[in-house]
Formats: structure tokens, sequence, C-alpha cells
């Protein structure tokens, strides 16, 4: 009986040692689920800051488009601004130094002389944590016929051609990675 006493004794004591490592296993499966579940919940956090930033410059964007277009319908800029081809105003059929049809928007220095969107904005809000302010270009394009008509009509009816303009606009995000480019054509 004394035999059996043992070999029940050294059972059970391998039977303990058996459960802590069985313990320490879950334990560390448990670890690996946790940090897994924090880099999910951070690469998610990371997502929606980006969404974020993107969604801020695409609304400053489009608070610049409207008030450049409400600049151009209040006719703030003469014909001799666009006609000095700078300070984000440019005629298209002789831009940047006499080179025909070239766009300004595409031209790397032109963003240094852009126009800022400092003024507010009826019925949009430039969002306040941009990394800095909005800029837009204005590009005036050659004259079109009316809408209805074409170029050799035009010239037999006397009708006023149609003066377009491409304006262009350039905001950041909350950070300068994000950033967006908008445009669109306009008449007056």
């Amino acid at each position: 009986m004394h035999l059996n006493h043992r070999i029940c004794a050294a059972s059970h004591a391998k039977q303990h040692g058996f459960v802590l490592v069985v313990a320490l296993i879950l334990l560390l499966l448990l670890t690996i689920l946790g940090l897994a579940a924090a880099k999910s919940t951070m690469m998610e956090e990371r997502m929606a800051g980006n969404t974020r930033n993107h969604q801020m410059a695409f609304e400053a964007a489009e608070a610049g488009l409207s008030a450049a277009y409400s600049g151009i319908q209040q006719d703030l800029w003469s014909n001799a601004d666009y006609a000095a081809n700078a300070n984000g105003f440019y005629v298209l059929s002789n831009c940047c130094s006499g080179t025909q049809w070239t766009s300004a928007w595409t031209l790397p220095n032109v963003w240094n002389t852009a126009i800022p969107i400092t003024a507010a904005v009826p019925g949009l809000n430039i969002p306040g944590q941009l990394s800095q302010q909005p800029v837009f270009i204005i590009e005036k394009l050659p004259p079109v016929a009316p809408p209805g008509t074409n170029l050799a009509q035009q010239s037999t009816s006397g009708t006023p051609p149609v003066q377009p303009y491409r304006i262009t606009v350039y905001a950041n995000g909350g950070d300068k990675t994000t950033y967006v480019m908008l445009q669109t054509v306009v008449t007056q």
C-alpha cells in the first residue's frame, strides 16, 4: 500500500504541473488576442483620422470654389488683374511668359502666389483646424458662344460671347499629408 500511495502522489504532482503549463498557454493566447485587438483599434483610429482630414480638406476646397465664384460674380477683379498673369489671376491664351495654352494651375510656382481664402463664405464654414488656409487661382478662358448658338451664329446675330473662368482650389486637411484640389469652370 505504501507503493500505491507514492505512485498516486507522483501522478498527482505531475497533474499540478500540467495545469500550470495549460494555464500559461491560455494566458499567452489571451495576451496575443489582446494585442491584436489593440492593434486593430489603433488602425481603425488612424483610418478615422485620415477620413476626417480628407473631409476637412474637401470642405475647405468647396468653400474656396464658392469664394472664388462669388468674387467673379461680383466683378471683384478687373481685366488688368488677369492680364498681369500673376498673383492668382491668369489668362489662358497668353499665360506664363508667352507660353500659349498653358494651364496655370499645372505650373509649380503658381501656388506660391495663389489667393488665400480668408473671408467667410456665406453658407459654408472653413474648418478652423486646417494645417493652412486654402488657396485658389482663377484662369480667364477664351470667350465661347452662348448656349444654343454656335460661333458662326454668334458673329451674325450680334450675341455677346460668354466669358468662362476656370477656378482651381488647393486645400489641406488637419495635416499637410492630406490635400484636395478641386476645379470647376464657371461663366459670367
